[in-house]
């Protein structure tokens, strides 16, 4: 399947992925807010996550310029040949624009067709409406929600729980 906006490559860490670890709006719903990062730092991630085979790391890539403007990663539980899928988008300008279902959509199309995995997963924070409704528009469904599951901005924020079961495996 062929996707308009986005691909996804194997990347290496540049100073673009340091400031996006680092801004507070981009890590707002990621549980890495809590530290600082620094390159060594997110290749030492990149590298561990590489070395994984329970983990696949892809960056997210405009065609249109080759621009790095996130990342995507399915942490895959192959007994059960299941696959939670994790995202940023670090590229402010590129938020609300569809890329991240975009992305969602291609990620769990590879998990399907070539891992031949049997559901996608998903959890995000409740106020994080962008996230769910991109997960929503790739075709997941709501699974669950679990009330007050994170503390956010001084205040308790629920997890939602999305997923899509792969009708063909």
């Amino acid at each position: 399947m062929s996707y308009p906006d986005i691909r996804l490559f194997d990347f290496l860490p540049g100073i673009v992925y340091v400031r996006w670890m680092n801004d507070a709006e981009v890590t707002r719903y990621l549980e890495s807010r809590f530290r600082r990062f620094e390159r060594g730092d997110l290749e030492r991630f990149i590298a561990d996550a590489n070395g994984d085979e329970n983990t696949v790391l892809f960056g997210m890539f405009l065609k249109r310029d080759e621009r790095h403007i996130g990342n995507i990663k399915l942490a895959i539980e192959p007994h059960h040949r299941r696959a939670e899928i994790g995202l940023m988008i670090g590229e402010a300008d590129c938020r609300g624009q569809g890329l991240a279902s975009e992305a969602i959509a291609a990620v769990t199309d590879y998990a399907f067709r070539d891992l031949r995995l049997h559901k996608a997963t998903a959890g995000c924070y409740g106020a994080n409406i962008g996230s769910v409704r991109a997960f929503l528009n790739a075709g997941f469904a709501p699974e669950g929600r679990r009330p007050s599951h994170y503390r956010s901005d001084e205040a308790w924020d629920d997890l939602v729980l999305l997923g899509k079961i792969n009708a063909d495996a």
